[in-house]
């Protein structure tokens, strides 16, 4: 493998992980804020727009509250934040290729 081709494939992973963490970290910050104010991230305007950010907060509906079992909280919370990770790498990637197919790069021979 070309030096050349190393540097490209080691800025996609890296632009791929930060994605990934990024995805984490917002879905960490709508699950504290849910648990804080259970009542305003639940329902109304607030909701809407943590979907928008994080589009499986909508399993916060499926647990209705936080007075369910722990464990059924737990496999909520686990299951919003590791999709939503995931998610964003791959919107990530799908904006690379996205900006590689308008923008094709001038091939130097």
């Amino acid at each position: 493998m070309s030096l050349l081709s190393a540097t490209r494939h080691n800025t996609l992973f890296v632009f791929l992980s930060v994605a990934f963490v990024l995805g984490i970290t917002v879905a960490l910050v709508l699950i504290f804020l849910w648990r804080s104010n259970p009542a305003l991230m639940s329902e109304g305007g607030a909701y809407h727009a943590a979907l928008v950010v994080c589009p499986p907060f909508l399993l916060v509906r499926a647990v209705n509250g936080i007075s369910d079992s722990p464990l059924a909280l737990v496999l909520a919370t686990g299951s919003i934040v590791f999709a939503n990770g995931p998610l964003y790498a791959g919107g990530a990637a799908f904006g690379i290729w996205a900006f590689k197919a308008i923008w094709p790069r001038n091939s130097r021979s």
